[in-house]
């Protein structure tokens, strides 16, 4: 009995097979490596503007109530995504957050929007508890932080914190 050993290699066929296996392999690992990286960008950026919204909000709590701007007008702030301070300016304009345009992709916006204690609508349990709305010494302050979550565009993101000083 004689066995005969094929010296051929593989065949053309076998080639493209393993190479189909291989490019089909590649890519959806890739696809699963960049969608993981989207989703981690984007919880990032969400921890970003939580950190702004909180360290302004700290901010305000620390500041005299001389010191925040009339009822009517706002506070607008602009950061880079590395939580950079880039500029600020006073507006007055209607609510809410007084007509600002919306931020530009590469920056996340803050807005401290202030009404007067007239406008606050707020009910107590107990008739004795009562806010004082007619007192220059009560100021309600939306604080607004907005941004796009990847830095390009997309659906805006916006969160508020409504706070009162006196």
């Amino acid at each position: 009995m004689k066995l005969h050993l094929s010296n051929q290699g593989m065949t053309l066929i076998e080639v493209l097979a393993a190479l189909a296996i291989s490019i089909v392999s590649v890519t959806v690992l890739m696809q699963l490596t960049l969608s993981n990286r989207t989703h981690k960008s984007g919880v990032d950026r969400s921890i970003v503007f939580k950190e702004v919204l909180t360290n302004n909000a700290i901010e305000l709590k620390g500041a005299s109530v001389d010191d925040i701007p009339d009822p009517g007008n706002c506070i607008v702030r602009t950061y880079d995504f590395q939580i950079n301070f880039k500029d600020e300016i006073k507006v007055s304009g209607p609510p809410p957050a007084c007509g600002v345009a919306l931020p530009g992709n590469s920056t996340i916006q803050v807005v401290w929007e202030v009404e007067p204690a007239a406008n606050i609508q707020a009910d107590f349990s107990s008739s004795g508890l009562k806010l004082p709305k007619y007192s220059n010494s009560l100021k309600k302050v939306n604080i607004y932080v907005r941004g796009y979550p990847n830095g390009t565009g997309g659906q805006l993101i916006q969160n508020q914190v409504t706070l009162f000083k006196r």
